[in-house]
């Protein structure tokens, strides 16, 4: 397939956008995954395989892969099977272990542990997590299939990140969640149109994203408010850097930080009053972050909105994306309020009052349902 090829390098685009690969006479020796720009690609196939050509038109096996791969990425499985793959850079274990990983077909999965046993090193789940890690080639060795313990999503190191996981999973017909796929099934057949929007967005991502300290997703809402994205981030990262580590200061440490500073890493008066009344209230134990799990959305929603400066859209933001709840509905949020015009073909864009009644039919899974409908808006699901 590739010995009379030139090594060489290309970039296609797909459904999840563009991909690149690199391949010597022996085969395959690299791959990027969908990136959001070809540059980014381009870059990581650099560090890859250094100074390879990109020839104006590929090579007809490389074009014949890249439709495969298209294909796979759009909901076609494919188990590559045949695809030579060039691993001479590989240490001998990675290519014991990738050639194993290979054998794991669309649609399974497999376990560091499992997968260790396979590549004839029982015991070796640690140094498997390492090969996934540097893995060159992903998909056509397919790293995405690895998971944790106990069937746990684990870490995906590729661009995308666990994100890019999920939606390959999901395209390869492996349900990570039961639980989640009922609830996009029930909308898909009670609302056909928004059936039609979660087939081409994909899966429900906010079911397997946040795993931040509760204490530093609130910080960070506080940190954020009426800023832009930039300023926010600066503002973040000098909060953070008025203690040792990388996290933000604990509401011990924030106690004793003194005003002065707190505003000279850019913090307002009143960003830093909010702060001061989180932190306080953590302290004394009048806000158990720990307990929101046990909480229902209405108490965990009060219980949040005791501290200065978090309102019921930021206790629902944080239920939604990282207490996964799932019939939590916002109506107060201006790109929910647009996707529900979008949807319906509504002349005007319904305010609050009507949200509430507008989101019962999508009940109990109008967290699901506000998620893809702000994915209709953001154009995730074009």
């Amino acid at each position: 397939m590739f010995r009379d090829l030139a090594p060489g390098a290309a970039v296609f685009d797909s459904a999840l956008g563009p991909w690149g690969l690199t391949w010597t006479r022996r085969g395959v020796d690299a791959l990027a995954l969908p990136d959001r720009s070809e540059a980014a690609v381009r870059e990581l196939l650099e560090r890859a395989a250094p100074g390879r050509e990109y020839p104006a038109r590929p090579p007809a096996a490389v074009r014949d892969l890249a439709r495969r791969v298209r294909a796979h990425l759009a909901g076609k499985p494919d188990d590559f099977r045949d695809v030579p793959l060039d691993l001479e850079r590989l240490p001998p274990f990675a290519r014991k272990v990738s050639r194993a990983l290979c054998r794991v077909p669309p649609g399974a999965t497999v376990s560091f542990a499992q997968l260790a046993k396979r590549a004839g090193s029982p015991g070796a789940s640690r140094a498997v997590g390492t090969v996934m890690a540097r893995n060159p080639l992903p998909l056509l060795v397919p790293c995405h299939r690895v998971l944790a313990a106990g069937g746990a999503l684990g870490g995906f190191s590729a661009p995308g990140g666990t994100d890019l996981k999920v939606r390959l999973l999901h395209r390869e017909g492996v349900v990570l969640s039961p639980r989640h796929q009922a609830g996009m099934d029930h909308l898909a057949r009670s609302d056909r149109a928004l059936g039609r929007v979660i087939r081409r967005a994909g899966p429900y991502l906010p079911a397997f994203g946040d795993k931040r300290d509760p204490y530093d997703v609130l910080v960070t809402s506080i940190v954020h408010q009426q800023l832009a994205l930039k300023a926010a981030a600066t503002i973040a990262r000098r909060v953070r850097a008025l203690t040792p580590g990388d996290a933000f200061p604990s509401p011990r440490e924030l106690s004793q930080l003194s005003d002065a500073e707190l505003r000279g890493a850019g913090l307002s008066s009143q960003k830093l009053g909010y702060l001061r009344d989180l932190g306080a209230r953590l302290d004394d134990g009048r806000l158990d972050l720990r307990a929101l799990r046990r909480l229902d959305d209405a108490q965990a929603t009060a219980a949040l909105c005791t501290v200065k400066g978090i309102g019921v859209w930021t206790a629902q933001m944080m239920l939604i994306f990282h207490l996964g709840r799932l019939d939590v509905w916002p109506v107060d949020d201006l790109g929910l309020q647009k996707g529900v015009q979008q949807h319906l073909g509504l002349a005007e864009t319904p305010r609050a009052k009507a949200m509430a009644a507008i989101g019962e039919r999508w009940a109990p899974y109008r967290s699901l349902a506000a998620w893809y409908l702000w994915q209709l808006v953001d154009g995730g699901a074009d």
